[in-house]
């Protein structure tokens, strides 16, 4: 079914990460352990815009990705990753499990899966528990797997993916969309995700420590809280793996 969760598959890192990983790349050790751990369920409150939640690790897994995980149906012949059928049980089950992690995991590169996350390993650690999906565990390759879809078309679950600076074409960051703006713009859509000291630095005024796992509000401005023009002018597309 896939490399497991914390398994990465080659390409190199996350924002410019370097090439070596401790997911287990392809012919590379191993260092997260076989099974991934999983992660307890969340005993704080869910972030609001572009804040940190507080959010604990306690307990055993949610059973919110079980029932998701059962709706797979055939391969999508542009990307040989299976897509799920089911498609509304499956990205609840992904919001759900991505929630847990807000606030509650740092952001590294490489990853230490799943103590510790870079973006793609967030996201494909996110989907292979919720949705039984393994997907890519570096940004660049999600420009081969999934269906591209227009962001007017896109749902809460879907994969939004950036590029390293605006206008350019190397793919640098995913997130997972939490939530699509009043108008269904991309401004004022909310993701989740893994972001890194040095992205959070150039995003956020007067940051200087790594977030981990955040929602962020795409283009809200204003002083003191995310100020995520930096993403918004990076976006280039998204990504479809769900029906």
């Amino acid at each position: 079914t896939g490399p497991a969760p914390g398994g990465r598959s080659g390409g190199r890192d996350d924002e410019g990460g370097p090439a070596t990983a401790s997911g287990g790349r392809a012919g590379g050790k191993d260092d997260t352990g076989a099974t991934a751990s999983t992660p307890g369920g969340r005993t704080g409150g869910k972030a609001d815009t572009g804040a940190t939640a507080s959010a604990g690790a306690a307990g055993g897994k949610a059973d919110t990705g079980a029932t998701a995980a059962a709706a797979k149906t055939g391969a999508d012949s542009a990307s040989g990753v299976s897509k799920g059928g089911g498609g509304s049980a499956i990205r609840q089950a992904i919001l759900a499990e991505a929630e847990k992690y807000i606030g509650a995991r740092p952001y590294e590169s490489p990853p230490k899966i799943p103590n510790s996350f870079d973006c793609s390993g967030f996201v494909n650690y996110i989907y292979t528990l919720a949705a039984q999906m393994p997907l890519s565990t570096s940004s660049s390759g999600y420009a081969s797997i999934g269906t591209k879809i227009d962001f007017k078309d896109a749902q809460p679950g879907d994969v939004l993916v950036f590029v390293s600076t605006p206008g350019g074409t190397k793919l640098d960051h995913v997130a997972i969309l939490y939530k699509k703006s009043d108008t269904g713009e991309l401004r004022g859509s909310q993701v989740i995700h893994a972001v890194s000291i040095a992205v959070q630095s150039a995003a956020v005024k007067g940051s200087s420590t790594s977030p981990g796992i955040v929602i962020s509000e795409l283009g809200k401005r204003g002083d003191g809280v995310w100020q995520n023009e930096y993403f918004l002018s990076r976006y280039v597309y998204t990504k479809r793996f769900i029906d």
